[in-house]
């Protein structure tokens, strides 16, 4: 198996040599869609990737809490709900009967092998109300969706966003990480103009390195003017990063949600933050075996590569398509408001285990200052719901005991 996978990066980092000797050097966005996503060796082609054992911890992979405590979000919802109605069919379902109340959703973009679907699936089932609720995981990985088929058959599993109708969701809308994973350019400002930051090949590196170069940007000039006219002004020799697609699949989402709450979980900042002095040198990152690193060309595939998102970009999509979006908190602060918190306390009625300590130890790193639940921020969107404002004006407001 270690030698199917080292031969699947190799070969496409072979491919990636050919391309460019052939084609020219690559924008670095072509460059990381390919490490990431191509079929013969991309990273997310691979099982395994997220979790303890992989190279990186999301929220909904780190413990089956999170996913509990969006089932929490998702009942809430469901009890605002005064009138049910009749549920557009996603990939061949079969519509609700007229007059029935239509179920809930439950939908995970960029699912990867179910954790969080899983947990929710789990919880709902332990209330005695899972039927209440319809799960939808949308996956772009076959290998990770086939997987997660096994984690969660009971929700209904897509390759692409595109095979949800418009306006077909009523409910809770997840993405988490999903942002991050969207291909960036990496552009560089020399003073006057801003120039695209290419991947090129070594020529006189054994076995063809591949290396940084600088060429023209062919829409600098505009790029410079949205920064300015968004009050961004940027620093001589500033490395950043732009995803091209952000703006896009915030609307895309938007656009399928009929009521409820849509909730973007990553790391970034506010526009002005985000290229800001503090970060001159841009966010880019690669992450295997739980480290980080700044070398986000070596072995494409064999490691996952980020920057930071632009969640005013995001705010600004969402809010264009009809959606009210509550201020950008932490996850500690929003997973709080929701209720996980609770998870923390020990019932006195049970005796203490090593379990439920451990148990115990990873929900509270959900929650602590430092990790994820700083480092990752919450922008919630809503449609005919007071409940994302609500959650990210905690602790004035949230979700009470009663709702959990």
């Amino acid at each position: 198996m270690v030698l199917l996978a080292s031969r699947g990066v190799s070969d496409l980092a072979d491919r990636l040599r050919a391309r460019i000797r052939a084609e020219g050097p690559l924008r670095f966005d072509a460059f990381q869609e390919a490490a990431l996503y191509d079929p013969g060796g991309g990273y997310y082609e691979r099982p395994g990737r997220v979790g303890r054992e992989g190279d990186f911890v999301t929220g909904a992979s780190w413990d089956p809490a999170f996913g509990r405590t969006m089932a929490r979000i998702a009942r809430r919802l469901r009890e605002e709900e005064k009138n049910g109605e009749e549920k557009i069919p996603v990939n061949g379902e079969s519509g609700m009967p007229r007059g029935s109340r239509a179920p809930t959703d439950v939908v995970d973009v960029g699912a990867g092998e179910g954790e969080l679907l899983s947990a929710a699936d789990a919880a709902l089932r332990a209330s005695g109300i899972r039927e209440q609720f319809r799960l939808i995981g949308v996956e772009r990985s076959g290998v990770r969706r086939e997987q997660a088929k096994q984690n969660c058959p009971g929700a209904t599993w897509l390759s692409s966003l595109e095979e949800i109708p418009s306006s077909s969701l009523s409910g809770l809308v997840l993405c988490y990480e999903l942002f991050d994973a969207l291909p960036v350019r990496s552009l560089f400002f020399e003073g006057e103009k801003l120039l695209e930051r290419v991947v090129t090949v070594a020529p006189n590196e054994e076995g063809g390195a591949f290396a940084w170069g600088l060429a023209d940007c062919a829409d600098g000039a505009e790029l410079l003017e949205r920064f300015r006219a968004r009050g961004i002004h940027l620093r001589r020799n500033q490395k950043l990063e732009i995803r091209s697609g952000a703006a896009g699949l915030a609307s895309a989402l938007a656009s399928r949600l009929s009521s409820g709450l849509l909730l973007v979980f990553d790391y970034g900042a506010p526009a002005r933050a985000l290229y800001g002095p503090v970060r001159t040198e841009g966010t880019l990152e690669a992450f295997q075996a739980h480290e980080v690193t700044r070398d986000v060309l070596s072995s494409p595939g064999s490691r996952d590569i980020t920057a930071w998102v632009d969640f005013s970009e995001i705010g600004e999509a969402f809010a264009a398509a009809g959606l009210e979006v509550a201020p950008l908190v932490s996850q500690a602060r929003f997973l709080s408001a929701a209720g996980l918190a609770d998870e923390l306390a020990r019932d006195a009625s049970l005796p203490e285990s090593p379990e439920r300590f451990v148990e115990r130890n990873r929900i509270a790193k959900l929650l602590a200052p430092g990790g994820m639940g700083e480092l990752i921020r919450v922008l919630a969107a809503s449609r005919a719901t007071a409940l994302g404002a609500a959650l990210t004006s905690w602790p004035d407001r949230g979700m009470s005991q009663s709702n959990h």
